[in-house]
Parts: structure tokens; sequence; C-alpha cells
């Protein structure tokens, strides 16, 4: 009578290296999942595309950009307003566009202005949040990131109404 336990432990290896795929397929990846080495690199689609930072932007085209990261989900957002108050907000699902009404557009400078944020820390990193968000905002040509779990006091209106945009 033959063992059943080499069997038994190949079922559970495929079982586990099963488990670790994350269901996404990259046609640019060898069979290592790493990329091969004929992907090609694709240049950004302008030149503020491929940065993070809304130093690249015309501040007299933007009034602050919002990028929110992380968290159980993966999220990548990004919201850009305008002076006008028209927005543009960039997520996984795709782009969407709007206009802030005047009272919103004039509420969410208010709470820029009432935490004086040019006086805020610039990084807050010490979160240690557990699929936290990373937060980046953009205003008036300085740039404050933080995280969950060290997110200013004074920042904590800012990012509540940034979030509320982002859920429209």
């Amino acid at each position: 009578m033959k063992s059943k336990t080499p069997i038994a432990v190949t079922a559970l290896l495929a079982l586990a290296l099963a488990g670790c795929a994350d269901g996404t397929s990259d046609s640019t990846a060898g069979a290592s999942g790493a990329p091969s080495s004929t992907a090609t690199a694709q240049a950004p689609a302008s030149p503020s595309a491929g940065t993070s930072s809304a130093a690249s932007q015309n501040v007299g085209d933007t009034l602050l950009v919002f990028t929110r990261t992380g968290g159980l989900a993966g999220t990548n957002d990004r919201l850009v307003v305008r002076p006008d108050g028209s927005w543009t907000l960039t997520t996984k699902s795709g782009t969407k566009e709007g206009k802030l009404t005047a009272a919103e557009l004039a509420a969410l400078k208010s709470t820029l202005e009432q935490v004086g944020f040019s006086k805020l820390p610039k990084v807050n990193n010490n979160g240690n949040v557990a699929d936290g968000y990373k937060y980046t905002i953009s205003y008036g040509g300085d740039e404050v990131v933080a995280e969950d779990g060290a997110v200013p006091t004074a920042l904590q209106p800012v990012i509540t109404t940034l979030n509320g945009l982002l859920s429209r």
C-alpha cells in the first residue's frame, strides 16, 4: 500500500501558492511575476501625470490637490480643485468632474485658512495604523503629508471635508 503523504503535501503546497496570487494579471510580467526584460516603460500622458506632488501643477490653475492612498482596499484617489470650484476626481473606477457650490467653495477655503495650513508640520508619518490611509494635501504652495494615526488635530477638519468630496 502506497503512502498518500506525497499527494497531500503536493495538494497543500498548490493551495498555498494559489492563495498567494492576487488575481491580477500583468501582461509585462514574466513567469516569475517580475517584469520581463522586453517590457517597455510608458511615458506619462502629461508632465504632471507621473508625479504625485502638486508642485508640478500650475498654482494659478489649482486651488488644491488632495490624494488619499492605501487603506484596506488599496485606494489611490486624487482630487484636484480649481479656484472656480470645479473639480476632477480620479480613482481606480475612473474620473469624475463636478463643481462645488459657492457656499462649499467658501467653506473649504475658510477651513484651510482657519487651520493655518502653511504652518502645519509638512510630514506626519508615525501613525503605524495597519491598512491606514496616507493623505497628501497641496495648497497655496505648501504640501502636507499625514498618515492615519498621525494626522495633526488642526488638519482633521480639512481631511474630513476633502474625504466628503471623495465620496461624491
